[in-house]
């Protein structure tokens, strides 16, 4: 087939996706996230030990459990689980959990660890999927899904708002110019690659789904947006899980009068509102999740003892779960809408995901004990930006080098590696030129 005939054929095999279930998928995230714990907590000293345990624990294995070995994702988590409670009995009488939880709530380098792993992880799991997707080994059910489902990228795609939420600074007298200074050009960046990625899809041809978003729509304008207007309700009414919960509210009533029919009917795109309604429509949504995690930064910082830190989490997220249950009974989940279903299904991955973290970054403290972010997280947290650019440029060029649909899984294994270990690598040495985007 010619260069048209495959595009069309690429485009074709990504539609029509329902994905998988929100137990399935959450595992999908909670694996890798057990297997940076694992790293977390082990004692590595030397760099080049570290960084290749790092990338066999973390990268490979998220590698084969997103490709040839995704249907065991079940008994995966259960055997990365069991690694992690061997780690606790073998360490256990170093850990004085009354003593720990008990105490006040301070970190010891003055900074979350959690969040910085967090936030390395979802740019790290994002960066493999954005072009293991083009592949035949990615299992159809962890893409984006066409309207309604649980997928993987889907998934990603509510996390990386989520951990923008989490680094959010809230302006005071002390610091708004510099945070606002900061805002302004965070958003003018996310507008450029917008606009470039825009240009550059047009002039090779390259191939896009416009259901995903609309026709001139991408990610980075949804996330410039979601920034921008965050940060105005927050100046506006400080109040954050408040905000979040009268966002969802007016942005589901909207859904349900008129955008959603809106967004899923027939309508022909012939001005730039009806061209970008899935983009648009979904920007609210988006904002729901942003607030969110906003207000679950605020409840880790909060000045009091550890164990009402890890209470007031387990208690918020089993109030998510609860509510996205309740949800889902009567209106499905769908990230192109992102509705609030959706909005609340992503944060209790997000909640209970920082549970996890938050009861290993407290316990391994001290007594000879390290919860440590992983050397390839830490990295990639650094440089978020500039290591989705990376990723992005790098699935572009490789998709115009290969017909990617059409390679073998021996191939398909080796390109991936390679694109994982290239992406990692160029991270690290433009941090160490203090080249930062």
């Amino acid at each position: 087939m010619n260069a048209t005939q495959y595009k069309e054929y690429h485009e074709s095999f990504m539609q029509n996706n329902h994905g998988s279930t929100a137990l399935h998928t959450s595992l999908c995230i909670y694996f890798t996230l057990q297997c940076a714990i694992l790293c977390a907590i082990k004692q590595i000293k030397d760099d080049t030990n570290r960084y290749t345990t790092e990338y066999l624990i973390i990268v490979l294995s998220m590698i084969l459990a997103h490709t040839v070995i995704s249907d065991y994702i079940y008994e995966l988590n259960i055997a990365i689980l069991l690694l992690l409670l061997y780690e606790v009995s073998k360490n256990y009488k170093k850990l004085d959990v009354q003593k720990t939880f008990s105490s006040d709530n301070i970190f010891i380098t003055n900074r979350i660890q959690l969040i910085s792993c967090l936030r390395g992880l979802t740019y790290l799991i994002t960066g493999l999927c954005i072009l293991a997707v083009d592949f035949k080994d990615f299992p159809r059910h962890l893409a984006k899904t066409e309207r309604y489902g649980y997928s993987l990228m889907d998934t990603g795609v509510g996390l990386f708002i989520l951990i923008s939420g989490l680094v959010h600074k809230d302006i005071n007298k002390h610091n708004y110019k510099s945070v606002l200074k900061g805002n302004t050009k965070f958003v003018l960046i996310l507008l450029s690659l917008g606009i470039a990625r825009y240009y550059s899809v047009k002039q090779l041809d390259y191939h896009e789904h416009v259901s995903e978003y609309g026709v001139h729509w991408n990610f980075f304008f949804t996330l410039a947006i979601c920034k921008l207007l965050s940060t105005l309700l927050l100046l506006i009414f400080p109040q954050a899980l408040l905000l979040s919960i009268i966002v969802m509210i007016v942005h589901e009533v909207l859904l349900c009068s008129v955008l959603q029919d809106w967004v899923f009917s027939d309508t022909r795109r012939t001005n730039f509102i009806n061209a970008n309604r899935e983009g648009i429509s979904s920007s609210l949504g988006y904002v729901t999740l942003y607030l969110f995690a906003v207000y679950l930064k605020r409840v880790l910082i909060r000045p009091c003892k550890r164990y009402q830190i890890l209470r007031n989490l387990i208690l918020t997220s089993f109030i998510i779960l609860i509510t996205s249950i309740v949800i889902n009974k009567f209106r499905p989940i769908s990230r192109t809408l992102a509705n609030a279903g959706y909005c609340t299904y992503i944060s209790t991955v997000l909640s209970f995901g920082t549970v996890f973290l938050y009861l290993f970054e407290v316990l391994f403290q001290g007594k000879g004990l390290r919860f440590e972010v992983p050397f390839i997280l830490r990295s990639i947290n650094k440089n978020g930006l500039l290591y989705f650019l990376i990723v992005n440029l790098s699935t572009g060029i490789i998709n115009l080098s290969f017909r990617t649909l059409f390679l073998s899984s021996g191939v398909t294994f080796l390109i991936l590696n390679l694109y994982m270990i290239f992406t990692i690598r160029l991270t690290v040495y433009l941090n160490k030129r203090g080249i930062k985007l």
